[in-house]
């Protein structure tokens, strides 16, 4: 998206480009979760068997209106800021740039969203759990104040690193084109990935649909963006999301919101009696 722009064309120029790449990239990657969730096959591996809430859709619809906007403001002053201190094109670059956004806004989006959560700020954050059940448009479901902590404070740790080694606007293109696939992926309670992943090392590292659906069902808990790191060294991973998820790929989803499996406790270990031999 930045590195589609011309190197220097007026402020009003700038800004209605990145307001069309911006809009656009939005658009298709949520229609193409939307085709993906309407399909017979979406249908069976649901994480959550249920309606969406009355209004869900025109409250999401006005919400994305405004991320829409908001997200080209906060692109074009980016843009007008770092465009001295971005580096020629180059693979390390780009590499490093793509890393440190992906790294950086896990763990500010971790630190946020969970702010969030509190009672004194959650005002800000009502509008994304409009949906208990969400959708692929559920992606871009946010309020403005909440779009301008989340992103801007993502562009703002690029920014920062940019007078440590200079950044590359195709690393930056690429983290958020992952940002755009990753959201309506993550946002379309449907499981697409089989029961195997969650338990690899894979899994313990990236998230499912299952867990961040888990998140709208419950909020409280899964507060990670597309890692489950954070959740799992900080207490606030749901213990029974395997089995959730394995529910979804069988297609028997969750009927309940407040549903919650039992998990069966890990096998004591027994005492070695002294002298014993241990079996080999």
């Amino acid at each position: 998206m930045l590195m589609l722009l011309p190197d220097n064309p007026s402020l009003p120029m700038l800004f209605l480009l990145v307001l069309f790449i911006s809009g656009t990239l939005k658009l298709l990657t949520v229609a193409g979760g939307w085709l993906a969730w309407r399909t017979r096959l979406a249908e069976r591996f649901r994480v959550y068997r249920r309606e969406l809430s009355k209004g869900q859709l025109r409250s999401e619809a006005l919400a994305a209106a405004g991320v829409v906007l908001t997200d080209a403001v906060l692109i074009w002053t980016f843009r007008s800021f770092t465009g001295p201190l971005t580096a020629p094109a180059s693979l390390s670059t780009a590499l490093w740039s793509y890393a440190w956004m992906f790294v950086g806004f896990e763990v500010w989006f971790y630190v946020t969203h969970r702010l969030l959560h509190l009672p004194r700020f959650y005002r800000f954050h009502a509008q994304h759990h409009v949906a208990q059940v969400t959708e692929p448009l559920t992606a871009l479901s946010f309020s403005v104040m909440e779009r301008v902590v989340l992103l801007g404070g993502g562009l703002s740790l690029h920014f920062a690193a940019t007078h440590l080694m200079p950044g590359s606007q195709a690393g930056v293109l690429a983290y958020m084109l992952t940002n755009y696939v990753l959201n309506a992926f993550g946002h379309g309670n449907t499981e697409w990935l089989p029961k195997r992943f969650v338990t690899s090392w894979v899994g313990r590292v990236l998230f499912t649909p299952t867990f961040h659906a888990l998140h709208h069902a419950r909020y409280q808990g899964h507060y990670g963006l597309f890692t489950v790191v954070l959740d799992r060294w900080l207490g606030t991973a749901f213990a029974d999301y395997p089995q959730v998820h394995a529910r979804a790929r069988d297609g028997e989803g969750l009927t309940r919101i407040g549903e919650r499996l039992a998990v069966a406790p890990p096998a004591p270990s027994l005492p070695v009696e002294p002298g014993a031999r241990q079996a080999v």
